[in-house]
């Protein structure tokens, strides 16, 4: 396993506890990291052959375009019923999603399967750049707000940037 250097583990300590994802960003949030993992291991790269890398690899096809990342979150959310059987409890981010959100993770996660699915290693850039894209508007909006607590400061949250930056 590589080692990724104190900013990515500090990002991926903060995705973790971090509240309010929407449904699509938990999926996309996947891909992201997938990507940063990669990106990290080879030496961070320009992001275009990060991207490249990770959609040419026998895992993309595997994990993403078959959809078994997802359904991995999916039954690890699962895992956690609530006592009132009302929900799921997410232990690090001390939140709870009841039955209909996980029937629209499940809904989500087919269609961005579906865009994920294609041959062509264009589109395929273009999808996972895109959902690359949401995620790190959200995440960084989120840490923007967390900014703004002072109970929050010397933290990764106060930090402005991502670990990698996804831009044109």
């Amino acid at each position: 396993m590589a080692k990724h250097d104190v900013e990515i583990r500090r990002y991926l300590a903060w995705r973790k506890k971090v509240r309010g994802k929407t449904i699509p960003i938990r999926l996309y949030e996947i891909i992201y990291v997938g990507i940063v993992m990669l990106w990290s291991k080879m030496g961070k790269p320009p992001l275009s052959r990060a991207i490249h890398e990770y959609i040419d690899r026998a895992e993309y096809k595997k994990e993403l375009m078959s959809g078994d990342l997802f359904y991995k979150l999916i039954a690890e959310i699962k895992e956690t019923p609530c006592e009132d059987k009302t929900g799921y409890y997410l232990a690090n981010s001390r939140e709870i999603l009841n039955q209909k959100e996980l029937e629209q993770l499940d809904k989500e996660k087919k269609s961005i399967v579906r865009e994920l699915m294609t041959n062509n290693k264009v589109e395929r850039y273009h999808v996972v750049f895109k959902f690359c894209e949401i995620y790190q508007s959200w995440a960084l909006a989120k840490k923007t707000a967390q900014a703004e607590d002072i109970t929050k400061q010397g933290n990764f949250e106060i930090h402005p940037k991502l670990p990698l930056e996804i831009i044109h």
